[in-house]
């Protein structure tokens, strides 16, 4: 796997390339995950939990996303990462991750949480070898048997 360079900027969630991203990895999550099993905050949810949200521009597209949700001082909740299926294998993921948890840190979030599902290897390898631990479970989807829960100091 390469490195590629890319862009990340921060954009609102709402936004037309953001917002497609998001319906891209739903749609994704939805062959793999039954609905009770799908936990992915729709853009509205976005919105209304002032999710701090990026994409990364690869190749002049929209290319991935991710952002997190301050839930209590120092806390935070990764959000909707999701890198398009013509991207993947670049660092993408990495990158956008790694611009997440600069700007929660640089707002002051000490840990940051995460649920993803049993059946992402490719999400579950990437946070544990970013530093991600398994951690207990959080949330609303505390009764979930696919969710896997795992925090990262920074």
């Amino acid at each position: 796997m390469s490195l590629t360079m890319a862009t990340v900027e921060r954009v609102s969630p709402d936004a037309a390339h953001a917002a497609a991203l998001i319906a891209k990895a739903e749609a994704e999550l939805a062959q793999r995950y039954s609905p009770e099993h799908r936990h992915g905050l729709a853009v509205d949810a976005l919105l209304a939990q002032q999710a701090r949200f990026f994409v990364i521009m690869h190749d002049d597209e929209a290319a991935g996303c991710g952002g997190y949700v301050v839930f209590a001082p120092g806390l935070a909740e990764l959000k909707r990462m999701y890198v398009a299926r013509p991207h993947r294998g670049h660092g993408l993921s990495r990158q956008v991750l790694r611009a997440i948890e600069a700007a929660a840190a640089a707002e002051g979030v000490r840990v940051m949480h995460l649920e993803t599902g049993t059946l992402q290897s490719e999400a579950l390898a990437l946070y544990l070898s970013a530093g991600y631990r398994v951690c207990g479970k959080f949330g609303a989807y505390t009764d979930s048997p696919v969710s896997v829960f795992m925090e990262k100091h920074l």
